[in-house]
């Protein structure tokens, strides 16, 4: 029988759940009750029974039956106008190209097992979200990683590709902004590693998660869908802050690759959640609004942190994420970030997942932006610091 066991960031928090109260890790955006999502809508609302919660986004009147296995086209629909207003391809990408998933590590699962084998390479940065290491060494392949470190502002450069990518190559993964450091890859440097990826004929997946972050205006947009090799990933829980409506996606020209994926998730999930998908097509329809007052969330707390450092330079120090949800926080003078991190959750009931949870070592962890309770966090969380 095999062994299965949680992932270590998962892990971690369970272990420590009776304590918690306060999540200084969350990688989400403000999240928003049924009702405030639907308000964001023009039709939200029966006229004559407005507060009856049963009717919003006619959701009372949404038969339950299974949704298509690749997703419902109308949301199809919205995902690839919401990846084409944050991006510059060449050629109009089509409802066709993309898949729904219950959630993005679904569609991440997918795409690894249908484009990996054992024996293959792949280029991933790190740290990292955990499973994109994970996934590849449980297939058999080998995992060729560009490390970021604080001292180039956790940024990557061409260079650090060209070193790595080779003939055996079969999937450049990359993610922007980068969880866990609020680091991006610019227009620029997308253009280059693309041409990189088409010259050694290897498969491109930009996990996008977060790329609608982009509070500071940076040019983060890519072409990336102009290559037939490339798959590009985005879910509801991280920009848009909808974690309790699970759906994720995977985008992609490529006919082959997409049939494969929906054959895959055909054999695991079948169909995402009828509802979801509705609450998912809203919320990409308002997703402007959604955006404007989650990126302002994000900068008001990059305020409030950034004046927390100044306050106590000699336990803490940062670099600001460049857009994204996420940075790496460094804990000064403490010997291990792990025992730090248990002694924080058992004293204030905060959780701040260290650093070697996404393969970084030293004494960092990483910090969430994104939550309007950010601010009642740091007062828990400096008294802590004044304590200690």
């Amino acid at each position: 029988m095999p062994t299965y066991i949680l992932p270590k960031h998962i892990a971690f928090s369970q272990s420590l759940a009776s304590y918690i109260n306060y999540n200084l890790s969350d990688s989400t955006a403000q999240a928003l009750t049924l009702e405030q999502l639907c308000r964001l809508s023009t039709d939200s609302f029966d006229p004559d029974t407005d507060t009856d919660t049963a009717r919003i986004a006619g959701i009372s009147s949404t038969l339950l039956q299974y949704s298509p296995v690749q997703g419902d086209v109308f949301l199809r629909q919205e995902i690839v106008n919401f990846h084409q207003n944050l991006n510059c391809h060449s050629r109009i990408i089509d409802a066709a190209s993309a898949v729904t998933f219950c959630g993005a590590q679904e569609a991440l699962s997918a795409i690894y097992h249908s484009v990996l084998s054992a024996g293959d390479e792949i280029i991933i940065l790190t740290p990292s979200y955990p499973s994109l290491v994970n996934m590849a060494e449980s297939i058999g392949v080998t995992v060729r990683e560009i490390a970021l470190c604080a001292e180039n502002n956790w940024q990557v450069n061409i260079e650090d590709f060209n070193q790595l990518v080779n003939e055996k190559t079969r999937l450049i993964v990359l993610n922007s902004p980068h969880n866990p450091t609020g680091s991006t890859i610019d227009t620029n440097l997308a253009n280059q590693i693309l041409q990189l990826a088409q010259q050694y004929h290897c498969y491109l997946l930009s996990d996008d998660v977060s790329q609608a972050s982009n509070y500071h205006s940076l040019a983060l947009a890519h072409r990336y869908l102009d290559y037939p090799k490339s798959i590009v990933v985005g879910v509801m829980s991280k920009s848009l802050g909808l974690a309790g409506v699970r759906i994720g996606w995977a985008i992609t020209t490529n006919n082959t690759l997409r049939h494969s994926l929906i054959a895959i998730k055909a054999v695991n999930s079948i169909c995402c959640s009828k509802i979801d998908e509705k609450l998912a097509c809203l919320a990409l329809k308002s997703s402007k609004e959604i955006l404007a007052l989650n990126n302002q969330i994000i900068l008001d707390n990059i305020a409030l942190f950034s004046a927390l450092i100044a306050r106590h330079p000699e336990k803490l120090s940062w670099q600001a994420p460049q857009a994204g949800i996420l940075a790496l926080v460094e804990v000064k003078n403490i010997t291990s970030i792990t025992s730090w991190s248990q002694k924080l959750a058992k004293q204030s009931g905060i959780l701040a997942l260290p650093s070697e949870l996404f393969g970084l070592k030293g004494n960092y962890f990483r910090l969430g932006l994104g939550q309007r309770s950010f601010a009642k966090t740091l007062e828990v969380f400096e008294r802590f610091l004044l304590e200690n």
